[in-house]
């Protein structure tokens, strides 16, 4: 897969020069109602309606989407109203049948699987090989990610494809002060004596950042088939389906958790904590991003400096690689179905364009340090700081530094996809999607079940051996033996 990343040019686009971008102010009109005949090419431009999403609205959106639809215009002849919504507003939009023409799909929000097979969105599968192959060819094998029987219906967001989680420690106090040394990558078991030396120093406070959410990525080193209850592992070569209390790994590390609650390790109201994001004392937290990420480690933000460790990852799977998509309207015309694909292709192929969208307006939102990664200004904090995926393609965007002193790696990317090629675990499962119609009741029984304990679970709090047979007594008596079955019925049947 790397070589194909070296031949398609993504290598060299992540190294590719960016320089200012000239704004101009563009009219555009909003596309609500329907799909008009419009061919990209025409003096006016394509307008399409995309719904993307954001848990709030940065202040100067509309300021940066005039900016980019300005350059988009002049470049394809195509421009966006670009919506950002949050999930719920979303899965609004689309049980309405409200009308758009791209729309923010993954694994986790706007199922892909399910839409796609309900018929929601449109078949690219000619279409992108055909108007758009720079796009086809960028993409490469992550277009098994959008197969459903052979044809594809969404657009991957080239990101970090695989999970790997870790943990973030305060390496001032650990290395500097206790004499430990940090590796780059250890057992999730190993952080214990991590905890226990600053417990003894500190008696008063905890260890480990923890709240109701529990850990970030706590079941990722499995592959999920139905939300966090059943999954398949990796790496097996007749792959079987287990619901949680299969997994010894994962049955450990709820132990663990609760150990460590029980210890003191961790506050004893997690379970009720909205964020721990306040109390900088707390020298480990839990991660999920990428090698070389920085967004954990500005000593600036924690005022002391922070080393990663990875216990586990990176994994690959279609859910990992369905973390962030775009997905056409199955009701669009070919015209703007086209229009769509071309702006998805400029946004994987073009860096000045997709540092707009990421990023904001040059001088004002960011700018570009000498190593060619960009640093936010105060006001791009403050008023266009949002994540990139929602926007597209991440590794087309210059890194981020987190400082002038503290530069990111500008090749971060190539040497991730690289990382993906070498080592990372990648499931057996294929293209497998389970059609969770076939089960819809059982599967919302044991999801609602699992909620019941799962803040407790995740966060140290339940005693993992009495809570976990209570729930799989009740998910047993909603029928989670039967779904389980079926799901390795179709599994290895392909049905």
């Amino acid at each position: 897969m790397f070589e194909r990343i070296r031949e398609t040019g993504i290598l060299k686009r992540l190294q590719a020069e960016t320089g200012p971008v000239i704004l101009t102010l563009l009219l555009f009109t909003v596309c609500m109602a329907g799909c008009g005949k419009k061919d990209v090419g025409y003096n006016e431009p394509v307008h399409l309606r995309w719904v993307t999403y954001a848990s709030n609205v940065a202040p100067d959106f509309k300021e940066v989407v005039a900016a980019a639809n300005a350059y988009s215009a002049e470049k394809i002849g195509v421009v966006v109203d670009l919506e950002f919504q949050p999930s719920e507003m979303i899965n609004l939009i689309m049980a309405s049948g409200e009308y758009y023409d791209m729309v923010f799909t993954s694994e986790w929000l706007n199922r892909y699987d399910i839409n796609a097979n309900k018929g929601l969105y449109y078949d690219i599968t000619d279409l992108v090989r055909e108007e758009t192959p720079q796009l086809y060819d960028i993409i490469g094998e992550y277009w098994d990610a959008a197969k459903i029987d052979g044809r594809i219906y969404g657009v991957p967001t080239l990101k970090d494809m695989g999970s790997e989680m870790m943990f973030r420690i305060n390496s001032d106090y650990y290395e500097g002060e206790k004499g430990f040394v940090i590796p780059e990558k250890m057992k999730f078991e190993d952080i214990e004596p991590y905890l226990e030396a600053y417990k003894q120093d500190y008696p008063n406070k905890y260890s480990l950042a923890m709240d109701k959410a529990g850990v970030p990525g706590f079941s990722n080193f499995l592959q999920r088939v139905i939300g966090t209850v059943i999954f398949i592992p990796y790496g097996d070569d007749h792959p079987k389906v287990i619901p949680l209390w299969e997994s010894d790994e994962l049955m450990n590390r709820y132990r663990l958790l609760h150990k460590w609650y029980e210890k003191d390790y961790i506050d004893p109201d997690a379970s009720a904590i909205e964020s721990t994001t306040a109390d900088k004392s707390i020298p480990i937290r839990f991660g999920v991003a990428w090698r070389g990420y920085q967004g954990y480690s500005n000593p600036a933000d924690w005022g002391f400096n922070v080393k990663t460790s990875i216990y586990d990852g990176p994994y690959l799977s279609r859910a990992t690689e369905q973390g962030a998509m775009i997905a056409v309207c199955s009701g669009c015309d070919r015209d703007k179905a086209v229009a769509a694909l071309k702006y998805i292709e400029l946004l994987n192929t073009d860096r000045k364009f997709r540092d707009i969208l990421a990023y904001g307006i040059e001088g004002k939102h960011y700018e570009y340090l000498s190593n060619g990664t960009v640093l936010r200004t105060m006001t791009g904090y403050e008023r266009y700081n949002l994540q990139l995926y929602p926007t597209g393609s991440v590794v087309n965007a210059s890194v981020e530094s987190v400082s002038r002193e503290f530069m990111a790696d500008p090749d971060q990317w190539a040497k991730v996809y690289q990382g993906y090629e070498e080592y990372a675990i990648k499931s057996k499962t294929g293209d497998f999607v389970y059609d969770q119609t076939r089960k819809a009741d059982i599967i919302a029984a044991i999801s609602a079940i699992y909620s019941n304990y799962s803040t407790d679970l995740l966060t140290g709090t339940a005693d993992p051996d009495v809570v976990i047979p209570k729930m799989r007594a009740e998910m047993e008596a909603a029928g989670i033996n039967e779904l389980i079955e079926d799901i390795q019925y179709c599994l290895d049947t392909n049905e």
